[in-house]
């Protein structure tokens, strides 16, 4: 049982002293309780606190499992497409770091807004911090676990997320900060074949990532590209030349992908293999005496907007070319141009 510190004395966190008197206490479903023990004998304290704790818990009567077990539950429950079930595998491992091992009735509201607190500390100096989405995403894995496992038998009706504030936690979406070329091609310079290729791509069409590690060959052809895998819905991307000659050297594999990787499938760790390339130039960069902006892959489509527009693009056809569901979203990119180059875009 934890221990929190009052005074010069340490207390069990559901002990405490009132007039001398020791009292427990308990929160069940955000609803603190609160009871005499009757005694000013703290080994007497502690020996009633235990019986006191197991009448008004969620789980008396019943076994008391852990974190672990009820995810491995729910997500044993699921009927999951080979990608959700790759993403939820990563949210549970990340979870698991910080709830495994606690029993369920302890992850409470408390316990959420510490891992919250947690996943926005930076991990290292070249991390981003967790984003109110992000932390979405693990509240919302943690109330299906719940929803799930409050129907067997033996488990007690908790949601711990459903105590959490009901004020929608929105998003800030986070401001692109623009490397300078030189950032951008030094980042490219380290990059080989056929992952670069890809990189250079999106970098070209301003596709998604899974847009292009899912991109067949034959989707890539006659000066446009087809993208089928989207986020909301298919669109063909016309290929400069710089991107037409990309497609041509790519080497055709028994399963049609357009980037390949030795072994003839598609890339599964562009994130990973983009953010340790950008560490290895940020790292050779301070040790010439010079520093790099940090870029995301994602920002490789910010880019290629940004410079769309430059280039006296319209917004209205960037919409498209990005697929975005509205044109207010395409707008987030005005405010990287000048007003004259604004105006230009809207028109």
């Amino acid at each position: 049982m934890g221990v929190r510190k009052r005074g010069s004395k340490r207390e069990p966190d559901y002990l405490y002293q009132r007039n001398g008197v020791f009292y427990a206490r308990l929160t069940v479903n955000g609803i603190e309780q609160r009871e005499s023990l009757k005694t000013r004998d703290r080994a007497e304290a502690e020996r009633r606190l235990g019986p006191w704790l197991e009448s008004r818990s969620l789980y008396h009567g019943t076994v008391r499992h852990t974190f672990r077990e009820a995810a491995a539950l729910w997500f044993d429950a699921g009927d999951w497409k080979p990608k959700t079930l790759t993403g939820y595998a990563k949210l549970l491992s990340v979870l698991d770091g910080y709830l495994g091992e606690l029993y369920w009735d302890q992850v409470d509201k408390a316990r959420l807004q510490w891992l919250a607190t947690e996943l926005r500390k930076p991990k290292g100096p070249y991390q981003r911090t967790a984003g109110t989405a992000t932390i979405n995403r693990y509240l919302s894995v943690i109330s299906g676990i719940a929803d799930h496992v409050r129907e067997l038998p033996g488990w007690p009706e908790l949601n711990p997320v459903s105590l959490m504030p009901r004020k929608p936690r929105r998003e800030k979406r986070q401001s692109y900060v623009r490397p300078p070329i030189e950032d951008i091609e030094a980042y490219f310079a380290r990059m080989r074949g056929t992952f670069g290729d890809l990189c250079r791509m999106a970098l070209l069409t301003g596709a998604r990532m899974d847009e292009l590690a899912t991109l067949k060959a034959a989707d890539a052809r006659n000066g446009k590209m087809q993208l089928w895998q989207t986020k909301h819905q298919f669109r063909v991307v016309p290929l400069c030349q710089e991107a037409q000659a990309i497609v041509a050297r790519q080497k055709a594999n028994a399963d049609g992908w357009l980037f390949a990787t030795a072994a003839g499938t598609p890339y599964r760790r562009v994130t990973e293999m983009w953010r340790e390339i950008v560490l290895r130039a940020q790292k050779m960069a301070q040790a010439e005496g010079r520093t790099l902006t940090r870029m995301r892959f994602h920002d490789l489509r910010h880019e290629y907007a940004i410079r769309y527009l430059e280039s006296g693009g319209s917004i209205y056809e960037l919409q498209k070319l990005l697929g975005h569901s509205t044109v207010s979203q395409t707008e987030w990119y005005l405010r990287y141009l000048t007003p004259s180059q604004a105006a230009e875009a809207k028109r």
